[in-house]
């Protein structure tokens, strides 16, 4: 997955990106996915300890065929990444990157993420989404035989985000 963070005003215009082209002044990553990794950051920011990242992403829109998703992070992670000290960032990174999701990344990659990430999350009067895209491999998987059964649930039915393996 491609998970691409940005800011917008509002819902209809981050729901605008669905349609893959490139957002201006995002920040990427393939690691940093809007539910679990940002879901640690926000603990480890003081949010709630048993929510398992699920407050900290809610589903904007998704493309027709699966392949990008659009999430809007919570508002609690926003403010309290965006009151960071710049001065505290790097104790701050330091301590997310002890995570398992980070052991084959370049602690410069995830400061660069991080730094990026604050400032978006620093601006005023503007939401942070994550516009998330499946690669190619993923996609394949999704649209084999017996894949992506879902238990019986209707095509209205709330579906979780993706969740990395």
């Amino acid at each position: 997955m491609r998970f691409e963070y940005f800011s917008v005003p509002d819902d209809e215009t981050a729901a605008q990106t669905i349609d893959g082209e490139a957002i201006v002044g995002s920040v990427g990553s393939h690691v940093v996915d809007p539910a679990s990794v940002l879901g640690q950051l926000e603990r480890l920011l003081g949010g709630p300890v048993g929510d398992d990242g699920l407050r900290s992403a809610q589903l904007v829109a998704e493309s027709p065929d699966g392949a990008r998703l659009v999430i809007r992070l919570s508002n609690h992670l926003v403010s309290l990444f965006g009151m960071v000290r710049p001065t505290t960032l790097d104790d701050v990174v330091r301590h997310w990157s002890l995570s398992r999701r980070f052991r084959r990344s370049a602690p410069e990659d995830l400061h660069a993420f991080a730094a990026g990430l604050h400032e978006l999350c620093k601006g005023s009067g503007r939401r942070v989404y994550c516009r998330a895209t499946a690669d190619e491999s993923e996609l394949a998987t999704a649209m084999a035989p017996g894949a992506g059964s879902d238990g019986g649930a209707g095509p209205d039915e709330p579906r979780p985000l993706p969740r990395r393996r």
